[in-house]
């Protein structure tokens, strides 16, 4: 049977599908040279084809069955971002914050395709979007393929679209060979506890040196997880061996953090209102103003650098080092190290490191 013209049609794709009938309609598209271009697009697919005729029926008479969506109800990449971010942040093994604020970051690399329709996106849209960010770090490139690969795998296990398309794109990024980081140095240090209370916040930075937390890890321990008594507190983000990993606090650090701690705050660290602290307020507001005031030259992520920089030099033990930091340790039955609640950290069932032990480590600092 003949469509009509404008109409639409049906047609059978090739290869074995679930659903092989698509229902495709043209339309026609004005470039901004003026060019006229008569353009294709697919509004649904059906395993049979008397059900994609009745879609195609519906959908002229404005009434589209109610099983299917409208082509104006098809949500945006935008939508379908929100969509999977709710199902991630619905299961058990949650991300990180640190972690959700870098898929942001990525989706703002996306904003070309933000309002476009789904079925509507092409490989080459998204490989654009990679493109015009090809001259960034493997960090930035790998996060906006997390964002893509969950955005296409929500979308077709919940068949707003076929195929996922990420399968044909490449991820390139530019290597940056030299580290803008360093560790501070001896004298500047020593330049640190000259100025401990003298300079507002040096505290801070002493912290974050000897505890080697990540900058967000810090910023983010909750007053009801330190333990002053016991030496320890719990925190950490970023990595399944880094989340909510005990950390020890050697005789130097304990008496900042009990400087710090206030049990009717929510959390440790806080600005001189005893407001939470974001990173980039810190790093603007806190950080860059104990450096410029002491003329050091230095990020924030520096502080781990310089405590993995202390530990080799005092030779702390390898193993005590990877838990407090939060890196993974495997053993040769492949088992790792893990992280519990208690005091106790076990390797498998053949070793136990104990709080005791850290702290003994983390005091040859």
């Amino acid at each position: 049977m003949k469509l009509p013209n404008g109409y639409g049609s049906v047609v059978k794709l090739s290869g074995k599908r679930r659903a092989p009938f698509a229902v495709r309609i043209s339309y026609i598209e004005e470039t901004p040279d003026g060019i006229i271009r008569r353009r294709q697009k697919y509004l649904a697919y059906f395993q049979k084809r008397e059900s994609a005729l009745q879609y195609l029926a519906e959908y002229n008479n404005g009434g589209v069955v109610p099983e299917h969506l409208k082509y104006a109800d098809v949500p945006t990449f935008a939508e379908l971002y929100a969509k999977w971010k709710v199902y991630k942040k619905s299961l058990k093994k949650k991300l990180a914050n640190e972690t959700w604020r870098n898929y942001e970051i990525a989706f703002s690399h996306l904003a070309p395709i933000h309002q476009m329709k789904i079925i509507n996106i092409r490989a080459s849209d998204l490989q654009d979007c990679l493109n015009a960010r090809n001259h960034q770090s493997k960090a930035t490139i790998g996060n906006m393929r997390a964002v893509l690969k969950g955005v296409y795998g929500y979308a077709v296990a919940n068949d707003f679209v076929e195929q996922d398309l990420t399968q044909y794109l490449s991820f390139e990024y530019t290597q940056n060979t030299t580290s803008i980081h360093s560790r501070f140095s001896d004298e500047e240090i020593d330049l640190l506890w000259k100025n401990l209370y003298v300079v507002n916040n040096v505290d801070i930075v002493l912290i974050y040196i000897y505890t080697g937390m990540r900058p967000t890890e810090l910023l983010e321990v909750l007053t009801e997880n330190v333990h002053l008594d016991q030496k320890y507190m719990v925190g950490g983000l970023k990595t399944e061996n880094g989340y909510d990993r005990l950390i020890p606090l050697c005789d130097k650090v304990l008496p900042l953090i009990r400087n710090r701690y206030n049990p009717d705050k929510k959390y440790l660290i806080n600005n001189k209102f005893g407001n939470h602290y974001t990173y980039k307020t810190y790093q603007n507001a806190n950080w860059n103003t104990v450096m410029n005031k002491l003329g050091l030259q230095h990020l924030p992520h520096d502080c781990r650098y310089t405590f993995a920089a202390l530990a080799d030099k005092a030779d702390m033990n390898n193993v005590c080092l990877k838990i407090i930091i939060g890196h993974a340790i495997s053993d040769q039955e492949m088992k790792n190290f893990k992280v519990s609640s208690g005091l106790d950290i076990t390797k498998g069932v053949y070793t136990q490191k104990t709080m005791a032990e850290l702290l003994t480590e983390v005091n040859k600092l």
